[in-house]
C-alpha cells in the first residue's frame, strides 16, 4: 500500500485576518469612547439642570419666609437677575450692603429682608451657573393672593447624538440656552 502525502497547510494567522481583527477591535474602541463622551455629556447636563431646580426651590422658600413683604402690595411685579446683579423698576430690591444677619440694634424691615435674599441667591447663582439670567414676574393684585413665575436661562455645553443618515450615526459637540421654570405663591 502506498502512502500519499498531503501537503499541511501551514497553521497561523495570514496578514488580511490581522487586519481585520485589528480594525473590528477599533471599531469597538471607538464606540466605547463616544458612549464615554456621551454619559459625560449627559452627566453634566444633569447637574446644571438640578442646580436650576434647587436654587429655584430655594428662592421660592426664601420668598415664603418674608410673606410680610412679599404679600403686602408693595412688592414689585418684576424683577432679573443677571450674575450676581439685580435689577428691579421698583428699586425697593436693588439694595445692596445690606447684611440682615449683622444688621444691630434693629432688625431689618420685610422689604430689606428681601432684598438681601434676593442679593445672597443672585451670588449663589453666579457661583453655580455662571452667564445665567432670570426673570420674575408677579401678579400683585390687592385680595387676591400673590402668583410669581421664575424664569431661569443659562448656556449649556452638551455632546449629541444624532443619525444623519440611516446606516451612520453622528455626534456633535453643541451647545445651547436651557430654561427652568418655577411658579411661587409667596
Amino acid at each position: 500500500m502506498k502512502r500519499i502525502n498531503i501537503p499541511h497547510r501551514e497553521r497561523g494567522f495570514t496578514l488580511l485576518e490581522v487586519l481585520v481583527a485589528i480594525l473590528l477591535v477599533s471599531i469597538g474602541i471607538f464606540g466605547f469612547a463616544k458612549m464615554q463622551a456621551l454619559a459625560l455629556s449627559s452627566t453634566q447636563v444633569a447637574s446644571s439642570r438640578s442646580i436650576a431646580a434647587m436654587q429655584a426651590a430655594s428662592l421660592a422658600a426664601a420668598m415664603h419666609s418674608n410673606r410680610k413683604f412679599w404679600a403686602s402690595g408693595t412688592a414689585p411685579t418684576s424683577f432679573s437677575t443677571e450674575g450676581a446683579t439685580v435689577k428691579d423698576d421698583s428699586n425697593v430690591l436693588t439694595a445692596t450692603g445690606i447684611d440682615c444677619q449683622k444688621t444691630t440694634p434693629a432688625p431689618c424691615t420685610p422689604a430689606q429682608l428681601a432684598a438681601y435674599d434676593l442679593q445672597q441667591w443672585a451670588t449663589h447663582m453666579n457661583n453655580l451657573l455662571p452667564g445665567y439670567t432670570s426673570q420674575t414676574t408677579c401678579t400683585n393684585t390687592a385680595g387676591n393672593p400673590v402668583n410669581c413665575a421664575l424664569l431661569i436661562k443659562w448656556q449649556e455645553k452638551y455632546v449629541s447624538a444624532s443619525r444623519s443618515t440611516a446606516s451612520a450615526p453622528t455626534s456633535a459637540a453643541t451647545s445651547g440656552d436651557r430654561y427652568y421654570t418655577l411658579f411661587i405663591q409667596p
